[in-house]
């Protein structure tokens, strides 16, 4: 019986034995911003417990996309980080999340604005996956979600009620956008999101980013998060999660800029350093970001004094 004999050139060797050596990478982060030390320790044990659940996912041989929807979903059901059952109300009293998720081949599904869902990052990973809209936002979303049996979740948690009471001013009760944009930018010491950065052992690279938004901001108001090329990007060569100031964020294409870097030689810390810097001379915005790169190098950066994270590999 003939045999049949298959050459491979060395470039292709090469390839073959980096896909068989890549050890799967995960890092996740729950927000950014001024917590207090008490809450830092519990924050970051959410992380390490998202990671876990993560990182089960990418050992066990799931892809990257797999792999951030669970760590995403573990911080969304936390009921402590801003996202998903923990996330703020705008100033009318309602919670309405945003997310996104983004594979190294260039699919991507995002939701912004959606009440009641439970976790949002599973309807965007939904629109990943049919590859045709990008963005689904609002009421509509949220039918889609309960047509496709998702989860939902009635009322804001005993902590984030407590806070828009709080904070419930008279332009927030009058709805005054004047006003209340006064008070946003005077003041807005508690941010936070939730994201992770995934790299499976096929060098595939995926990014989520998960966020209940600004507390007692108008209703509507939507920030990065579900933002492609804002809160959220990712490519074969790298992707990133962001967190922080949304509005800057999203004006400055962060996340994008950070993979554009990566792209042009900078190590991903580096360019991480690089889109933070920007933020804070260009419009003093307060930022963290998680990324990796397809070796699987990682990045934790922030600016302002507290950022919860996690990684595995």
């Amino acid at each position: 019986m003939p045999t049949c004999a298959i050459v491979f050139g060395s470039s292709e060797l090469k390839q073959i034995q980096n896909l068989e050596n890549m050890k799967p990478v995960i890092i996740v982060h729950g927000g950014c911003g001024g917590v207090p030390e008490a809450e830092q320790a519990g924050r970051n044990a959410i992380c390490q417990a998202a990671a876990d659940a993560g990182y089960q996912v990418l050992i066990d041989g799931g892809s990257a996309v797999e792999a951030v929807e669970a760590a995403v979903m573990s911080m969304e059901n936390s009921r402590v980080l801003n996202a998903g059952v923990g996330a703020y109300a705008q100033a009318d009293g309602v919670a309405r999340r945003d997310a996104s998720i983004m594979a190294g081949d260039g699919r991507a599904g995002s939701v912004a604005q959606v009440p009641l869902l439970k976790n949002p990052i599973r309807l965007a990973g939904y629109l990943l996956r049919q590859d045709a809209h990008v963005m689904l936002v609002g009421e509509p979303a949220f039918r889609l979600g309960l047509r496709l049996k998702h989860e939902c979740t009635f009322s804001l948690t005993a902590a984030k009620q407590e806070y828009w009471l709080k904070h419930l001013s008279e332009a927030c009760i009058n709805l005054d956008y004047e006003a209340m944009a006064a008070e946003w930018k005077a003041s807005n010491p508690r941010l936070g999101t939730v994201g992770c950065v995934a790299l499976d052992r096929t060098g595939a690279l995926a990014a989520g980013t998960s966020t209940g938004g600004t507390g007692q901001v108008f209703p509507g108001r939507c920030g990065d998060t579900p933002i492609i090329g804002g809160g959220t990007y990712c490519t074969k060569q790298a992707g990133v999660s962001m967190t922080g100031t949304g509005e800057r964020i999203m004006a400055l294409l962060s996340a994008k800029t950070l993979v554009d870097y990566v792209r042009h030689s900078r190590p991903v810390e580096e360019a991480g350093l690089l889109v933070l810097n920007e933020l804070q001379s260009v419009s003093k915005g307060s930022a963290g970001l998680v990324a990796l790169d397809a070796q699987g190098n990682a990045a934790h950066l922030t600016n302002t004094p507290f950022m919860a994270w996690a990684q595995r590999r």
